[in-house]
C-alpha cells in the first residue's frame, strides 16, 4: 500500500501532455517566413533550362543569385554592368504555369552586352559596342554570321544576348531589343548544382564555379574600330594587342525558385 507521502508525490507530479497543435503551426510558420526572408533578400538559385548560355551555362544546372544585388540596384546604389549573367521577365511573354504566375514569369537567362545610351552592332557574328569589337572568346565556338543593328539601347534599358551565338542558338534581344532594367530580377552568380560532373577524359571533377563576368576595356586603343561601310561575311581577322592589355576585356574568372528558360 502506498504511504500518505508517496500519494502527494504523485499529485504533486507533472502529468505529461500531448503537444498543442498551434506550436507546431507556429514553428512551420517562422520557418517559412525565414525561408521567404532569405530567398527575397539574401540568395535564391535558379534553374537553368536549354542551351543558350553554352557553354557558360548548361541545361540542368542550377546557379546562385545574390538577391540583396538586385535590391542594391533598385534602391540605386548599383547598377547591372556589361558582362553580368541576368535573369529577367521574358518580355512579351504570358505565364504557362500556376508556378509562373506566382512569380511573375517565365524568365529568360542572359548576358549584359551593352547597357544604357551605348550603340550595339552585330557583323557578320562580331559584336561592336559603339563601333568597337569585343571579343568575346566564350561565344567564338558558336558565333552565326548574322548581323543586326545599329541598335541604341534606351535609358533604363539593357541589350542582353545568349553565349551561344548559333542561329536559332538563343532568344534575345536580338529578337525582343533591349530590356529594361526593372524586369531583372538578379543576377547569376555561381553554378552550385550539380556539384560534380563528368569530364572530357571521362573522370568526374568538380563542377561548383564562378559565373565569369566581362570586365570593361582598359584601354580603348585596344578595340578594333571597324569601319561603317558594309562588310562581306568573311571571317574579320583578329585584333592584335601586347599581351595584357586585353585582360580587362577577358572573363574574370576561369570558366569555372522558377526554372529559367534559356
Amino acid at each position: 500500500m502506498p504511504t500518505d507521502a508517496e500519494r502527494a508525490a504523485a499529485a504533486a507530479a507533472p502529468v505529461p501532455q500531448a503537444p498543442r497543435r498551434d506550436s507546431w503551426l507556429g514553428r512551420w510558420a517562422e520557418a517559412l517566413v525565414v525561408a521567404l526572408l532569405l530567398v527575397t533578400f539574401v540568395a535564391t538559385t535558379v534553374g537553368i533550362e536549354g542551351g543558350s548560355m553554352e557553354p557558360t551555362l548548361a541545361d540542368g544546372e542550377r546557379a546562385l543569385v545574390p538577391r540583396y544585388e538586385t535590391w542594391a540596384v533598385r534602391l540605386g546604389w548599383h547598377t547591372w554592368q556589361r558582362g553580368d549573367v541576368l535573369y529577367f521577365r521574358a518580355p512579351g511573354s504570358t505565364p504557362r504555369t500556376m508556378l509562373e504566375r506566382i512569380t511573375g514569369g517565365p524568365f529568360l537567362i542572359k548576358r549584359v552586352v551593352a547597357t544604357e545610351g551605348q550603340i550595339v552592332e552585330l557583323r557578320a557574328g562580331r559584336l561592336l559596342v559603339d563601333g568597337h569589337v569585343r571579343e568575346e572568346p566564350s561565344t567564338e565556338a558558336l558565333a552565326s554570321r548574322l548581323s543586326l543593328g545599329p541598335v541604341p539601347v534606351p535609358e533604363g534599358h539593357l541589350f542582353v544576348l545568349g553565349d551561344n551565338r548559333a542561329p536559332l542558338g538563343s532568344h534575345d534581344s536580338r529578337a525582343f531589343g533591349p530590356i529594361a532594367s526593372s524586369s531583372v530580377a538578379g543576377r547569376a552568380a555561381w553554378v552550385v548544382w550539380p556539384p560534380l560532373s563528368r569530364q572530357g577524359d571521362g573522370s568526374w571533377g568538380v563542377n561548383v564555379r564562378r559565373v565569369p563576368r566581362r570586365r570593361r576595356p582598359a584601354k580603348p586603343s585596344c578595340d578594333r574600330l571597324l569601319p561603317t561601310a558594309t562588310i562581306s561575311d568573311e571571317r574579320m581577322p583578329q585584333p592584335r594587342c601586347r599581351a595584357g592589355r586585353h585582360a580587362a576585356d577577358a572573363d574574370s574568372e576561369p570558366a569555372p525558385a522558377a526554372p529559367i528558360e534559356a
